[in-house]
């Protein structure tokens, strides 16, 4: 059942991020590597994921995200959203989609620093010890998708 497509995520994971500093800038600009917890669980009998995630950035300033994942029957579809202290008071648009044979793909239209782009998350290696969660955009409309500007490694806590 699709509504299962994100059990692999309950529970508390330890997540080693990958990440431009500026994700909106070049590929080989300077990048972030730093470490959160995060605590995963079910809502709404299921048909949802909420969690936290709390670490620290190089700089010393503290970092907290949450995701929110919500399944909705009748499309067979997953929307996220995302919400963090760096943006304080902002509540990401959705990103949309499914997984396909382990692989979950999801897009949506975001905005940032007045520019309009589209961002894809993909859950990869999700039948594994350390499943992996990236980011990447797109300035054209989905036609090209620049390189991966976030990556995140989860490993059970």
């Amino acid at each position: 059942m699709p509504a299962s497509d994100f059990d692999f995520l309950i529970g508390t994971w330890d997540v080693d991020h990958d990440r431009l500093a500026d994700t909106l800038g070049p590929p080989d600009g300077p990048r972030l590597r730093f470490r959160t917890r995060v605590t995963v669980q079910h809502i709404l009998d299921g048909l949802g994921t909420a969690d936290e995630t709390r670490g620290t950035l190089p700089d010393g300033t503290g970092f907290v995200g949450y995701s929110l994942r919500l399944f909705d029957p009748a499309t067979d579809e997953w929307a996220i959203w995302w919400a963090s202290t760096s943006r304080p008071g902002v509540l990401d648009d959705p990103v949309r989609g499914r997984f396909v044979d382990g692989r979950g793909t999801f897009v949506g239209e975001a905005e940032a620093g007045g520019r309009a782009f589209l961002a894809r998350f993909h859950w990869l290696e999700t039948a594994t010890a350390h499943p992996v969660w990236e980011q990447d955009f797109s300035f054209d409309g989905g036609a090209t998708w620049a390189p991966v500007n976030w990556r995140m490694v989860h490993t059970r806590a």
